[in-house]
This record gives C-alpha cells, sequence and structure tokens, in this order.
C-alpha cells in the first residue's frame, strides 16, 4: 500500500487524544445574563394615566409592577428611552415632541434597568434642554447610557461605554438614522448611523480589550416586520467590523432575530446575534402587532484557558409582554403583562374578555412570527 494513504487513513480515524495532543484546559468559566427590551414611550394618554393628584406628580411604577420579576436574574437590562427628559412640567408632552417626567426613570430603575439607550429619532425632541436634562437625570440615577452628549468634552470622555461584569468586559455603541429632520443644537451630540464613525467606535472598543462588543441601531420601516436591505447592511457592516450583538428598535413592531456567521475584518469567523427590532416595550399603541413586545434574554458566558478565553452566546430567550389599559370606573391605568403568567386570565389582575383574546392574538402572532423567520438556535 503506497504510504501516503496510509498516513490519511491513521489521521482520519485516531482522535487528537490518541495522538498525545490534548484539549486546552479550562481554567474557569463566567457568566452574564443579559436581558433587553424596545422602546419606552409615554404617550398624552399615558401621561393623563401616570398622573396623581394628590401629589400633582406622575407616577409610574405601576405600569412595571408585573413585569418586574422578569428582570431580577438578568445582570445587564437594556431599554431604548424613546422620550425626552425636558425637567419642566410646562414642556411635557406625548405626542409628536415627546418630553416626560424625570419620574419615568426612576420607575425604570425600580424595574431593573440599568443601561439606557438615548440615540433615537425623538433625542431632540426639546432641544438643548432635553438632552441635557436627560443625561443629567440618568447620572443621578447611576445608571449606564449610550447616545447622546451635552459637549464634545462629554462625547470624548464617554464615547464608548465600557462595563465590566462578571470578568467580561462590554462595549457598547449607539447609532440613530436621524432625528425627525430636527436640527442638532449646537454643541450637543447625538450618535448617527456614519459607517466611518461605526468602525472608529469598533476599533476603540477592540483596543480597550472589550470581549463582548455590542452595538444598538434605531433605523428600520415603521410598522413593517421584517428587516429591509438598510438594515440587514448595517448589520452585516457592523459585524465584519468587529461587533458582536446587535440590538435595535423603531419600527414598533417585532422584527426577527438570528445568528450570523460572519468573519470579521479582523480575520475571526464565529456566530453573531442580531434582532433587528425589539418591537414597543411600552406604548400607546393599541393597533395588532404594535400593541406589545418582548424581553430578549440571552447568557454570554466565557470560557477561560490557560492561554485565552472564548465568548459564547447561549440560551435564547423570548418572554412576550403585552400593553393592558384598564379602566376602572373613569381611571385608566397602563400595565405591562408577562402573557404566559395571563394565559388563563386568573390573576388578580384581571382583564376584560376583549383584553384578553387581543393579548392571546399578540401572543400567537409573535411566537408565529418569530418561529416561521427567526434562528430558533438556542445556543452553540
Amino acid at each position: 500500500m503506497p504510504l501516503i494513504p496510509v498516513i490519511f487513513f491513521i489521521f482520519i480515524f485516531f482522535d487528537c487524544g490518541s495522538l498525545g495532543l490534548k484539549k486546552p484546559e479550562i481554567r474557569a468559566e463566567r457568566f452574564v445574563y443579559f436581558s433587553a427590551v424596545g422602546d419606552v414611550m409615554v404617550h398624552s394618554t399615558q401621561l393623563d394615566s401616570a398622573y396623581n393628584k394628590k401629589c400633582k406628580c406622575w407616577d409610574f411604577e405601576p405600569v412595571f409592577s408585573e413585569v418586574r420579576d422578569s428582570f431580577r436574574d438578568s445582570d445587564l437590562n437594556f431599554c431604548n428611552l424613546e422620550t425626552t427628559l425636558p425637567g419642566d412640567k410646562t414642556k411635557y408632552s406625548g405626542d409628536l415632541l415627546f418630553g416626560t417626567p424625570d419620574s419615568i426613570v426612576k420607575a425604570l430603575k425600580n424595574t431593573g434597568f440599568n443601561i439606557i439607550n438615548t440615540a433615537n429619532n425623538h433625542s431632540v425632541d426639546k432641544g438643548s434642554l432635553g438632552i441635557d436634562h436627560t443625561i443629567q437625570v440618568l447620572d443621578d440615577h447611576n445608571l449606564w447610557h449610550i447616545g447622546t452628549y451635552f459637549s464634545f468634552e462629554n462625547y470624548k470622555k464617554n464615547r464608548i461605554l465600557m462595563i465590566k461584569k462578571n470578568d467580561i468586559l462590554f462595549a457598547f455603541l449607539s447609532y440613530t438614522y436621524g432625528i425627525n429632520g430636527i436640527q442638532i443644537p449646537k454643541g450637543k451630540i447625538v450618535n448617527l448611523i456614519d459607517k466611518k464613525v461605526i468602525s472608529e467606535d469598533i476599533s476603540i472598543a477592540r483596543k480597550k480589550k472589550a470581549d463582548v462588543i455590542v452595538a444598538y441601531f434605531h433605523f428600520g420601516v415603521e410598522y413593517q416586520r421584517e428587516p429591509n436591505f438598510f438594515q440587514k447592511e448595517i448589520v452585516s457592516f457592523a459585524f465584519r467590523e468587529g461587533a458582536d450583538i446587535v440590538l435595535a428598535s423603531h419600527p414598533h413592531v417585532l422584527q426577527p432575530y438570528e445568528f450570523k456567521m460572519i468573519r470579521d475584518k479582523y480575520g475571526k469567523a464565529k456566530k453573531r446575534l442580531v434582532i433587528y427590532s425589539l418591537g414597543n416595550f411600552i406604548s400607546a399603541q393599541h393597533r395588532r402587532y404594535r400593541d406589545g413586545g418582548i424581553i430578549f434574554n440571552f447568557c454570554l458566558k466565557k470560557t477561560i484557558y490557560k492561554m485565552s478565553s472564548q465568548i459564547h452566546i447561549e440560551n435564547i430567550r423570548i418572554i412576550p409582554v403585552w400593553v393592558y389599559l384598564h379602566k376602572v370606573k373613569k381611571e385608566k391605568k397602563y400595565y405591562l403583562i408577562p402573557v404566559e403568567k395571563y394565559l388563563k386570565n386568573d390573576r388578580e389582575l384581571k382583564m376584560t374578555q376583549n383584553a384578553h383574546q387581543r393579548m392571546l392574538q399578540f401572543y400567537n402572532d409573535t411566537n408565529t412570527h418569530f418561529k416561521e423567520y427567526s434562528a430558533v438556535e438556542e445556543s452553540y
């Protein structure tokens, strides 16, 4: 028998252990549990609902009371704040140009959110005041935030949001497609989708030794349930530049998620995760597909070897949530409902039959859509 086929035969049928080659020894494993939701909006009916005549203040705590348990096991909880905080009650509004009381931030923090995105098409609805005061309130509540900046110096210092959790170093980036044609106030910065800036930001994040680079994009066509060419192209670009995870919203409806196997420009080939739209989280949009959203959960696992480490994304889980407008006499109260706990409508907060049927329709629409269009693989 010729020599070459014999060698080939031996190589195929003996594993590395048989040849004396040891697998890398695992020194440690670290885990970070991540939850992300879409748009936190406050329309006029929500403002009216949250107003408390006794204290002459706005209380948003009840809105999130039913979903708080869903965030307790996560280390990082992300949302898109699609309103501004002008700090002046005469500037509160919930239509077209959004301005919301500061108390929405306290409610978000008490729910468990600790990373707030501020770059979206409503970032400058209340001009300089809205940008400055929003940042100040988030800082006062010790919340991480990304996307808008009150000065160039503030931008240079906080351009990349770096967060270390359980020995995993994250870099967060954020960009919006636009700001509804409003001019950015002089001296202020709102991150816009710009390939050159995205490339530079990812390069900076790599130099800071980020284990995981997460990019948020505010983009897409409103009420369209599938991503368009621009969304797909920008996501692929970000992945080729070195991003690991892309979160997104703006269409106000849910769009699929998927793993994409992409080799970045640094030569690293791996699966990367994108969800094209997280949809609405809380809003007063009651039409089909817009009346709810999801809590998008996954786990980052870091395996540490002697000379290297690897990051895996595991355990994708989707928790559908639906916005219920509860009416008692003349009072209207908004509640975010974790759908699976309310399938039988046997909880203390009892829904009307009509509302329950609409919630079930949302639940079926959501499950069917993700099953049909998303990568259903849960781990790798």
